[in-house]
């Protein structure tokens, strides 16, 4: 295991409080899980026994020292990220003294996010005008527009935190307020806009959804185009394009957002953009997935499709480094 792996924090720093965990969600990605769980305790500050791993089925840690160290939820099939990250919040929130849980993605350690990051957003959210009623800080944003679409949110200050109307999960810090208060991500959405669905979910119940100023700037090269999203990943896993599964859950779930948070304008434009995608399908795979999702999603079906999942969650590696 590397050595930094057991230390409570960076030099100088004290380990963060029991009222803050971070939960890692992972599904056939043990390189890429292992450096983020590394840098959680080497970086951020998080002993190795407040890191929940969810495992989604398939996959764990390169590190089997640092796995027997975390806390692991192995959940017997892959439930996407709405039910991993259902899982994980469940158990984040059954500790009382827990205030705070830190969604990662096995991945996120790819997006140029600046740290050590967690205790910078825990003094800002202290210092914002009305902290409990903080939900949720993501770390880069997204405005909805009145057609339902939504544009990536870049902060023109590079200090504290603003409001933004949904995000990406990337790496987030919930407060289980929230999840007290009964919201959730939708297991039953699987994958696909199940993240805009419980930021909108939260901000229905009342809560505030922040963003991180510094870190939205920091990752807008890779969050804000897909060639930047394509340069971040294509040398550690499949880039979207090489995921034309994604297409399936693109096109049905927009469906169920729609009908929550939306109006008939929202599924009149969706029609329109999913016919144009269609039109420009590079592969027979993105057509046949991208059909496919939208009989689904006029017709309520939801959950896994076994015909659209990952098949690849990383390249090829040696021992985690």
């Amino acid at each position: 295991m590397d050595s930094r792996a057991g230390r409570p924090g960076a030099p100088g720093d004290e380990p963060l409080g029991d009222g803050v965990v971070a939960v890692v969600l992972t599904h056939r990605r043990p390189h890429l899980a292992t450096q983020v769980v590394r840098r959680l305790v080497a970086e951020e500050g998080i002993a190795p026994g407040q890191v929940i791993l969810v495992i989604n089925g398939e996959g764990g840690l390169q590190d089997p020292e640092l796995e027997a160290a975390v806390r692991v939820v192995r959940l017997p099939t892959n439930t996407g990220p709405a039910g991993g990250f259902r899982a994980g919040l469940l158990e984040a929130a059954s500790g009382p003294e827990v205030r705070w849980a830190y969604l990662c993605e096995d991945d996120v350690g790819l997006f140029n996010l600046p740290g050590p990051r967690l205790r910078r957003v825990l003094d800002d959210v202290a210092a914002w005008p009305s902290p409990s009623r903080v939900g949720a800080v993501v770390a880069y944003g997204r405005n909805l527009t009145a057609r339902g679409t939504s544009l990536p949110h870049v902060p023109v200050e590079d200090k504290g935190l603003e409001p933004v109307d949904l995000a990406a999960w990337g790496a987030t810090l919930v407060s289980t307020e929230v999840v007290r208060g009964g919201v959730l991500p939708d297991a039953a959405l699987f994958f696909g806009y199940e993240d805009f669905d419980f930021f909108l979910a939260l901000r229905s119940a009342g809560f505030q959804l922040l963003v991180d100023r510094q870190s939205a700037r920091a990752s807008a090269a890779a969050q804000t185009s897909l060639e930047g999203m394509g340069a971040a990943l294509r040398a550690s896993r499949p880039t979207y394009a090489e995921e034309p599964w994604r297409a399936y859950y693109v096109a049905r779930n927009f469906f169920p957002l729609a009908r929550r948070y939306g109006n008939w304008r929202w599924l009149a434009w969706h029609l329109l953009y999913s016919v144009r995608r269609v039109q420009l399908a590079r592969s027979t795979s993105v057509l046949t997935a991208t059909v496919a999702g939208l009989l689904d999603g006029a017709r309520g079906r939801l959950g896994c499709n076994p015909r659209f999942v990952r098949r690849v969650g990383e390249w090829a590696t040696g021992t985690a480094s």
